[in-house]
């Protein structure tokens, strides 16, 4: 049995994706600086990874963090590589980033996306890392039954804490151009403004009254996730209209709960979401944030009034799950990644 030492597991698809590795292979926790618990904010710091030598381990996966160690590792990445920004790419820290990559302990760079591989390749390529090294394995995510749902009221749910960059004003507008009695919106959310996209504080303070004096409309503040997911299972449709996101894991979820799916055409949300298999892609670059919401609200009623396209859009998320995002194929890249790497 070989072991991969990881460094932490600190989001939902990680504890599902390190907690069943491929066969084989056990992934155990090495140890490290734990930046991230003490809310260390320089970047360099927060994705370079010093592994103490206090645990074997064959070899060893991060996710976006450069490792120090002399010993052969593999990355996972969702971003720009080093991961860090922002710091100048001439500083010579950036530079020792790039060399460690390029190098012969760094096995292989495994992307999140093609989009993700797209953004790195030429800055990577000029930095001397062989294009053999890089490739895409999706992150795979658990599939639900779905749950009990209300037979009475068609309940769209919105998740995320960036609520303005993830297309909540639009979706707000949607409900209310929908107009329908029977639509309940459940927004898990803490409301805040993260980055990319920064309203004004007069849509701060509409989003806010509306929120708050509209009674079909739910907010779940600091959910904890396993509770989001059984939400997941009691919704109808998942909609969330990003407008900048390397990879939006809650659109995966919510089709590993069978529900379709409203997203954007921005980033790898195109290679997550089959455009009018299970779900709609909407183009929201440079458009008009109420255009925008008239073609939320389109979708949705659709899915109200069809029953048969409700009904074919959930199964085939489940089954675009299955054919890209199970941990079966996952693993199966990871054990050819990881068997190359230690030959």
């Amino acid at each position: 049995m070989r072991v991969i030492g990881i460094s932490n597991k600190t989001r939902y698809w990680q504890h599902y994706c390190f907690s069943n590795p491929p066969d084989g292979y056990r992934y155990s926790r090495m140890l490290d600086v734990p930046w991230h618990v003490l809310r260390v904010k320089n970047q360099f710091l927060a994705h370079t990874k010093f592994f103490f030598p206090l645990k074997p381990a064959d070899m060893y996966h991060t996710y976006n963090s450069v490792v120090a160690n002399s010993r052969p590792w593999v990355i996972e990445v969702e971003s720009y590589l080093p991961r860090y920004k922002p710091m100048r790419e001439s500083h010579p820290l950036f530079r020792w980033g790039q060399r460690r990559l390029a190098g012969n302990d760094c096995k292989q760079l495994i992307f999140t996306s093609a989009y993700t591989a797209r953004m790195n390749r030429e800055h990577l390529v000029r930095a001397g890392v062989d294009p053999a090294k890089m490739t895409v394995v999706y992150r795979a995510v658990e599939q639900y039954l779905p749950g009990e749902k209300d037979r009475d009221n068609f309940t769209i749910l919105f998740a995320g804490n960036g609520f303005y960059r993830k297309g909540g004003i639009e979706l707000l507008k949607a409900f209310q151009r929908l107009g329908r009695t029977d639509a309940r919106l459940w927004i898990v959310s803490t409301l805040e403004v993260d980055w990319g996209v920064f309203p004004t504080r007069e849509d701060i303070a509409w989003a806010e009254r509306t929120i708050a004096a509209d009674p079909r409309i739910t907010l779940h503040r600091g959910l904890p996730h396993a509770d989001l997911l059984q939400l997941m299972r009691k919704a109808h449709v998942f909609t969330s209209t990003t407008f900048s996101d390397p990879f939006n894991n809650t659109v995966l979820e919510a089709m590993g709960a069978q529900l379709p799916v409203i997203s954007s055409d921005v980033s790898s949300i195109p290679e997550i979401v089959a455009h009018e298999r299970n779900g709609w892609l909407l183009p929201v670059t440079d458009r008009p944030s109420d255009e925008i919401a008239d073609d939320i609200a389109e979708r949705l009623k659709q899915l109200m009034e069809d029953p048969a396209l409700y009904r074919r859009m959930s199964a085939e998320s489940l089954a675009v799950t299955r054919e890209k995002f199970d941990l079966r194929v996952r693993n199966e890249r990871l054990l050819a990644i990881y068997e190359q790497a230690l030959a």
